[in-house]
């Protein structure tokens, strides 16, 4: 059987192309899994956002790492919510979900483990960044964007991706990474 090309596609060709008496629709598809998926990926969002100087903010972590607030998905979240949950839950600071913005998907790998990070943009946020979680995070730091290639500290891989995402060239010689952008709407 051949396909039809995208623009030939039409309902004819959405019902095999055989006829249907009339006002009769097409049966939705049946939609199966194949039992509980063991883990193989780690998804998550990494949060660039900016004071209104520009600066980007970084928390200087438990393992000695700079890095961007964000997080895990919880199950069900997409990307962007994530990213405001991750941001409220780790600063404090409550971001407007009609700011934020996931810029590209980013693929790499840790310890043989595939790893996709949403690089995501916060536009506008309110309050002040407060250290919610010092099991992972000593402080929240605002930084020049220009000075981030000089930090003396090492950044998390998945931050500097990110940021990388934002701010493209900022960081050479990061690790491979494969990067998806995301097409605004």
């Amino acid at each position: 059987m051949t396909h039809p090309k995208p623009e030939e596609w039409d309902a004819r060709h959405a019902r095999g192309g055989r006829s249907r008496p009339p006002g009769h629709a097409p049966s939705p598809p049946v939609c199966a899994d194949r039992g509980r998926p063991s883990p193989h990926a780690l998804t998550g969002a990494g949060v660039v956002v900016t004071d209104p100087a520009g600066r980007v903010l970084l928390g200087w972590s438990v393992r000695g790492v700079w890095e961007l607030p964000g997080g895990r998905n919880e199950p069900g979240e997409d990307f962007a919510a994530a990213a405001v949950r991750e941001l409220e839950e780790e600063t404090s600071l409550r971001a407007d979900p009609a700011g934020v913005r996931v810029r590209a998907v980013l693929m790499d790998s840790v310890h043989g483990m595939p790893r996709v990070t949403a690089a995501v943009q916060v536009g506008r946020f309110t309050g002040e960044p407060v250290v919610t979680e010092p099991r992972l995070v000593r402080r929240w730091e605002w930084h020049e964007v220009t000075d981030l290639p000089g930090l003396g500290r090492p950044l998390f891989t998945p931050s500097a991706h990110v940021l990388d995402t934002v701010w493209p060239g900022l960081l050479p010689g990061l690790p491979p990474v494969h990067r998806y952008p995301v097409a605004d709407a």
